[in-house]
């Protein structure tokens, strides 16, 4: 079974598709078109769910084959055109669910969905209002292999979310840090701010990780050249890297007692 997740932004397509993979005793695919390349919400999954699989690009063909023995959730990203997407779509016979808020409308000429679900999640008016202004930005920096100073991010989450480098109404990313732990980080404008969560996945505590790692920051008016060098500033260097890696395995090793 193929199951398409549509929805604006911050509706609650991830979480809905969380909640559905928890309850299944089917095993679960994801699959999210164009975001490959920026999987967050892919690695996000990942972290609660280890046996989950992502559909890979080059594997498109297969989603049919692959629906018979697996519970397929496609996740389409808010930006995309569903519209855009139907050729694809029309042959795989998919369940089509619609995540929305109470009040908003399905609009006139999108593609018929099966099912709408009630996001428990409250959304903001705020982005519905640009997106019709066109007024929306997306600023993507990928960070695989860096290593960022918590403290340093900290700051920069602060500014970010206060609007110093411009309004802000959504931000999703992952981050590694020094302690070897790798970070989940979200902000949606109008919501209660969270902490950041450790994802479940290694510690990296020798050398650069190779993982993927990244932020996305949706808004408008966004200073993305001042967002680029705050995020540079964050970064350690090689040497700062080596240094507090070298510390972190030190303390790790069992002390030696002397007889």
């Amino acid at each position: 079974m193929i199951i398409v997740v549509t929805g604006g932004i911050a509706a609650g397509k991830t979480h809905w598709i969380r909640q559905q993979i928890a309850q299944s005793k089917q095993p679960s695919l994801y699959f999210s078109p164009q975001t490959e390349t920026f999987p967050i919400d892919h690695l996000t999954l990942e972290s609660e769910f280890p046996q989950l699989s992502c559909v890979s690009r080059e594997e498109e063909d297969l989603l049919s084959s692959l629906s018979m023995e697996n519970t397929i959730y496609m996740e389409v990203p808010w930006h995309l055109d569903t519209q855009s997407l139907e050729s694809f779509l029309k042959p795989l016979n998919c369940h089509r669910v619609a995540i929305t808020s109470p009040d908003e409308e399905i609009p006139e000429g999108q593609v018929p969905v099966d099912e709408i679900v009630i996001s428990p999640v409250k959304t903001t008016i705020k982005g519905d209002q640009w997106l019709k202004k066109r007024e929306i930005q997306i600023y993507r920096a990928v960070l695989t292999g860096e290593i960022i100073d918590f403290s340093s991010l900290t700051t920069f989450w602060t500014e970010l979310t206060q609007g110093a480098y411009g309004e802000v109404l959504r931000v999703k990313s992952i981050f590694d840090i020094i302690d070897g732990q790798c970070i989940y980080g979200e902000f949606m404008d109008e919501w209660p701010e969270k902490d950041f969560q450790s994802l479940n996945f290694p510690l990296n505590v020798d050398g650069r990780p190779n993982r993927f790692s990244g932020i996305e920051i949706v808004g408008r008016n966004l200073d993305k050249p001042i967002i680029a060098d705050t995020l540079s500033d964050c970064c350690l260097s090689d040497e700062a890297l080596f240094y507090y890696q070298q510390q972190f395995q030190e303390s790790l090793e069992p002390e030696m007692e002397l007889i």
